[in-house]
């Protein structure tokens, strides 16, 4: 019987809060600097807007694993499955070394886990290992 794993981090990486304060100067520019047109200025905006309200928010990204259940929360989406509907895990490490997990369930579903609620490196592997739950791992998958 493993201990329940958890893990939880801000849902916005450093370089997302970096690119929500590159979208605010070229919006601050567009008024000021070049007096662009209104609607250029509310395409900006509209873009910048879902960022800059999980960054003032301050929105978690979570996944938490026991011997029963795996869940996750990010934002307002929320998950849950049994392990005993779970087949297979199918993780994967992408070429910007980013994390990718799919839970395959025994009726064929397939079930993308949202990457920002996923730990660094091979966590993940060694806590399903622990728990019994088939899975497979792919190095730089497209």
């Amino acid at each position: 019987m493993a201990d329940e794993f958890r893990y939880q981090r801000p849902a916005r990486r450093p370089a997302g809060y970096g690119m929500v304060g590159v979208g605010l100067a070229l919006l601050v520019a567009f008024i000021f600097v070049i007096d662009a047109h209104p609607l250029l200025i509310a395409v900006t905006a509209l873009a910048i807007a879902p960022a800059l309200y999980d960054l003032i928010r301050g929105t978690t990204a979570t996944l938490s694993l026991d011997d029963t259940r795996i869940a996750w929360t990010t934002g307002s989406r929320r998950g849950e499955v049994p392990l005993s509907q779970i087949d297979t895990a199918r993780l994967a490490t992408t070429l910007d070394f980013s994390q990718r997990a799919t839970l395959i369930l025994k009726d064929g579903t397939k079930l993308r886990l949202p990457p920002e609620s996923l730990p660094p490196g091979r966590i993940l592997d060694i806590e399903c290992e622990k728990r019994g739950i088939a899975h497979r791992r792919s190095l730089f998958s497209f």
